[in-house]
């Protein structure tokens, strides 16, 4: 084979090596915005994670409160009658709202765990 016959093949071939490289560029270029969307998203619902539980703590805390104010008010006066309704209607309520951010927050790590699925799916098909 003379080299004017080699060059002639390898021509083509580079041209198609060319062409799959670009391809796979392309897809490296998609799969890199993808990638940042996922950790954008991530660290959102990292913020907004931490954000629900500081106010699960300060949820918890008042109703640690409330508790202890409403087992020391029978017992400081007895002329008060036992049962004033305020203190035990804000027990409730926090409580309520404790029950929402628990499920907010199960919620939110069920996002975490689609995202991170989501990640080992790209870091897979890469």
């Amino acid at each position: 084979m003379t080299p004017e016959e080699r060059l002639d093949q390898l021509e083509p071939l580079l041209s198609e090596t060319t062409s799959i490289l670009d391809r796979h560029t392309a897809q490296l270029r998609q799969h890199a915005v993808l990638l940042r969307q996922l950790v954008q998203a991530t660290e959102t619902n990292t913020h907004l994670l931490q954000q629900l539980r500081d106010q699960q703590a300060g949820c918890q805390e008042q109703l640690t409160q409330l508790s202890e104010t409403l087992s020391q008010s029978p017992a400081t006066s007895a002329s008060q009658p036992a049962y004033t309704g305020e203190p035990a209607q804000q027990l409730q309520e926090l409580e309520i709202r404790f029950e929402a951010m628990s499920s907010q927050l199960e919620g939110l790590g069920s996002k975490m765990d689609l995202i991170l699925t989501k990640l080992i799916r790209v870091y897979i098909n890469n």
